[in-house]
């Protein structure tokens, strides 16, 4: 987190057109090489989250977190180019969505976030 306590979420969802797939085989191989190559390279996670029946598009969903909005705001960045040179001339970016979010270190009702952690509050409940 930042010297604040600021946390920063950031959410990338970039479209896929595929037009040298022939087959759902050529498909995965592709989408595999572009997860495989974010994954390796930069501090993200990475998935396909779209359908996957279709032979030539594909979508995938990264999401980086820091307590540096540019840090995140970089790596989404550099995701897109990684992901447009992993798959040069074999995939084509078609579009690309970014959603930020910040979040402060106040729980819910003001609780300090930590203070919920000592005493249990903020778990989930079985």
């Amino acid at each position: 987190m930042s010297a604040d306590g600021t946390l920063y979420v950031g959410v990338l969802r970039l479209r896929l057109h595929l037009p040298n797939a022939h087959s759902l085989k050529d498909r995965r191989a592709l989408v595999r090489r572009a997860l495989d190559r974010l994954r390796s390279r930069l501090p993200v996670s990475a998935a396909e989250v779209g359908p996957s029946e279709r032979w030539q598009s594909a979508t995938l969903g990264v999401v980086t977190v820091s307590g540096d909005r540019a840090v995140v705001q970089e790596a989404l960045d550099r995701a897109t180019a990684l992901v447009a040179s992993a798959l040069a001339g074999e995939a084509l970016v078609v579009g690309r969505a970014v959603d930020l979010q910040t979040h402060d270190a106040l729980g819910p009702f003001g609780v300090e976030a930590s203070l919920l952690e000592k005493t249990g509050h903020g778990e989930d409940e079985a």
